[in-house]
């Protein structure tokens, strides 16, 4: 997201999440596998509400649910789940999506430092 009067990117992280009763576990929504199975982070509510209802997955109807994280509550939550990558996916438009930033944690959080409003 920007900001049009400062053209400043705004950054507000959202995951989706779905706590797992059976095994009293959160459940997160991670893409790839292996050793580069990645955590995805939207930009924002909208986009993770885009990536919803164009993709028909992780929607509230299967107990996911939208949760703005800090700084140290993605930290923690890569630390429970054992992963060292982010997938950003672009902004969902409703129109084909125009790809997935990939960052490796370390480069995830200095990219969440330069996004920090001053």
């Amino acid at each position: 997201m920007t900001s049009e009067a400062t053209d400043t990117f705004i950054l507000d992280p959202v995951v989706l999440v779905r706590l797992d009763d059976t095994e009293d576990k959160l459940g997160v929504v991670t893409a790839g596998e292996g050793p580069q199975e990645a955590l995805i982070v939207f930009r924002g509510p909208e986009d993770a509400q885009g990536y919803q209802r164009t993709t028909g997955k992780h929607t509230t109807e299967e107990g996911f649910q939208l949760v703005g994280m800090s700084e140290e509550a993605l930290a923690a939550l890569l630390d429970k789940h054992g992963l060292s990558w982010v997938a950003m996916p672009e902004p969902w438009t409703g129109e084909e999506s125009s790809g997935v930033d990939l960052f490796s944690r370390e480069n995830f959080f200095r990219f969440l430092e330069e996004c920090a409003p001053a």
